[in-house]
């Protein structure tokens, strides 16, 4: 496989130049004096950052709202980010025609809510603070694709720590043909397949309700899940969540109540809900208040689903996502 190394500065130039045109649009990230945080770029890029190692949420949750006649977006996101992309097009929520993706490798990242100090943006500075530091997120410490292979490009770091642009689609390729210098052989250690161990976290009931003891039904998690995109959502009417009558003559039939009420039952049905489209970024769990581990449960579940199914949500555009595909021989050896 080929691809070129980006020399210092490059990358904002191709940037710069694919802004040019009025309807393009980079959604990345940038850095300044406060750290590093997702942009929306038009015009001129400075102080580009490839690397964002501050998780605050998902940008894949923006793209629902980029779109117009014309437009065309670059992406130039953490793997997980562009996992989710690639599942909501699946989902007929996004098109892909004007959106052009770029998966960069992520060393990994610590939570917004619990930075206590000046985290590198650098790819070997990063690694080094990941040896000897306990603050990577959970999420990010058990991620089962780190690595910049989804998507039209991907950007590599290879063990010197420089960067590597490398096209996936015929999208891809328009882009490394905009970089200057000569295409080369990849490092071989960028082309050995990642042993990806998946994190069967398991709980019994008594956990369960442990844990979410604690949910004030914010519903913080669904609005911040990249792939929770039902406008009218079932937690919208009284079926699930009664008010007025409704809730008055539940609680005549059965007595007194807790409150808030359904927040068991809301969790586990955003886990089948999104259980075969999650790529375990976290972002429910940042998005948070009450400090419950949502990650474990919903990475947990979806995974194990996933893997019955071999299927890696996010991982190609060519692969449909399980529940909507019919198989007549399917789970024939599926075991529990």
């Amino acid at each position: 496989m080929k691809g070129k190394k980006l020399k210092s500065g490059e990358i904002e130039n191709a940037l710069n130049r694919f802004l040019k045109n009025e309807q393009h649009l980079v959604l990345g990230f940038r850095k300044d004096e406060s750290g590093v945080s997702q942009q929306i770029f038009k015009g001129n890029i400075d102080n580009y950052s490839l690397l964002n190692p501050v998780f605050g949420s998902n940008a894949a949750l923006y793209l629902r709202r980029l779109f117009s006649k014309g437009l065309k977006v670059m992406l130039m996101l953490r793997p997980c980010e562009i996992r989710a992309y690639v599942e909501l097009h699946k989902l007929t929520q996004i098109e892909r025609e004007d959106i052009i993706a770029v998966s960069i490798d992520c060393p990994g990242t610590v939570s917004s809510k619990e930075k206590k100090d000046v985290v590198p943006t650098e790819a070997g500075q990063l690694a080094e603070y990941f040896k000897n530091s306990d603050s990577m997120r959970w999420a990010c410490s058990v991620c089962s694709e780190k690595r910049g292979v989804v998507g039209d490009a991907g950007i590599r770091i290879d063990k010197a720590n420089n960067y590597w642009i490398i096209p996936y689609t015929e999208k891809g390729e328009a882009l490394l043909s905009d970089i200057e210098g000569e295409s080369e052989e990849v490092p071989a250690e960028m082309l050995t397949p990642k042993n990806t161990k998946m994190d069967m976290f398991q709980v019994d009931m008594a956990t369960f309700e442990k844990d979410f003891e604690k949910c004030i039904m914010c519903m913080n998690c669904r609005d911040m899940c990249p792939v929770c995109y039902c406008i009218d959502c079932v937690f919208h009417g009284d079926e699930y969540i009664p008010k007025g009558d409704a809730l008055i003559n539940k609680i005549f039939r059965s007595g007194s109540t807790k409150m808030p009420q359904g927040k068991e039952l809301f969790h586990l049905i955003r886990m089948y809900h999104v259980s075969q489209t999650c790529v375990g970024c976290g972002a429910c769990e940042e998005a948070c208040p009450q400090g419950i581990p949502l990650t474990k449960y919903f990475k947990g579940v979806s995974e194990r689903l996933q893997s019955i199914f071999s299927y890696m949500s996010g991982r190609s555009f060519d692969e449909t996502i399980p529940y909507v595909t019919f198989l007549e021989d399917e789970l024939k050896d599926a075991t529990d």
